[in-house]
């Protein structure tokens, strides 16, 4: 993978079903219009022709998708404002030179439609994985401007960019805090902390009080877990891990306090991995990225299901390799 690649945060499992997928699905998408009387409900990622990830919005059968963003450089890992007037994402559209060993990444906002792009930080190396506070007030994020680069720690910034302040500081062992979620009540945030990115992945999920304090482990180390979501009612918190090198990766669930973890996919029996999940505003569903079969050949796309796994179902009849998908908050 290029520097200009790896600067972005896919998790190692979603590079796994990345190179699987690429294998074997075409590269792009027709972009299509999206109709007056339609309201995209879905944000995600896509590789373009030239192998750029670019954000889409669609609805959410996936139908009436559109592209938002254009540029030679990697834009994604969108996230939809409360309400849904606004999009954050993640980019190096600005880094000077892409290809020095110099990688910059930062936060940026736009409008569903893809215009009033602003840059929110300005950094020197890297930024990114952002996520929305319920009440649209504020942004939290990882960045490594207090360490070395590619250290991260969570960090929370209000939403126009202004008082940026740190959250979590790395242990000596912990090499990545990284994917912050906030609890529905605003008070909390769920993130992974990395002790080790090689496969099989070292990394456990933490909640931390806004304010920095509180910090609480939830899953073991060994499980490799990441990429978690609140449940609406801030009970639940699904993610994404990839217990040991020969699992294929799966989504579970856990408590808000740490207690029943739930295999939700069970992809041992299925041969296929999954990641990134992202509950419905109503509780029902769970949005998520499935590798499965299309036409004799694998694919990777998305795919939803009920919070207690049943009722599996791809939206992505045609698998172009989606990924980081966030639905919008309203029902």
């Amino acid at each position: 993978m290029s520097r200009r690649r790896a600067v972005l945060s896919l998790t190692v499992m979603t590079l796994v079903l990345a190179a699987m997928a690429l294998a074997s699905c075409g590269s792009g998408s027709q972009e299509t219009k999206n109709p007056a009387n339609s309201t995209p409900s879905m944000v995600f990622m896509r590789e373009d022709s030239d192998g750029f990830w670019q954000t889409w919005v669609a609805n959410k059968d996936l139908s009436n998708q559109v592209k938002l963003t254009s540029e030679p450089a990697d834009s994604g890992w969108a996230v939809w404002k409360p309400g849904g007037e606004k999009i954050a994402f993640e980019s190096n559209r600005t880094d000077p030179d892409p290809d020095d060993t110099n990688a910059i990444n930062d936060i940026f906002t736009m409008n569903p439609d893809g215009s009033g792009i602003v840059k929110l930080t300005h950094s020197e190396d890297v930024s990114d994985v952002a996520d929305w506070s319920p009440d649209g007030s504020q942004i939290a994020f990882g960045s490594d401007r207090h360490n070395d680069a590619w250290k991260r720690e969570i960090h929370v910034m209000d939403a126009d960019g202004t008082n940026v302040r740190r959250l979590t500081t790395l242990p000596e062992k912990a090499v990545l805090d990284s994917q912050p979620r906030f609890s529905p009540d605003g008070r909390r945030l769920v993130f992974a902390r990395y002790i080790s990115e090689e496969i099989p992945i070292e990394s456990a999920l933490f909640t931390v009080r806004v304010d920095g304090g509180g910090l609480k482990q939830l899953t073991p180390w060994g499980m490799g877990a990441g990429d978690a979501d609140w449940s609406p009612d801030g009970t639940k918190i699904a993610f994404e891990a990839s217990p040991d090198a020969d699992s294929y990766g799966d989504i579970f669930t856990i408590d808000a306090d740490g207690q029943q973890l739930t295999n939700l996919t069970n992809n041992y029996s299925r041969g296929f991995g999954s990641s990134d999940p992202v509950w419905s505003a109503d509780g029902k569903k769970i949005l998520f990225v499935s590798e499965h079969h299309f036409k004799g050949e694998d694919g990777i796309g998305l795919a939803t299901m009920n919070p207690d796994g049943t009722d599996r179902h791809h939206i992505s009849s045609n698998p172009k390799d989606e990924h980081q998908p966030d639905w919008e908050s309203v029902p």
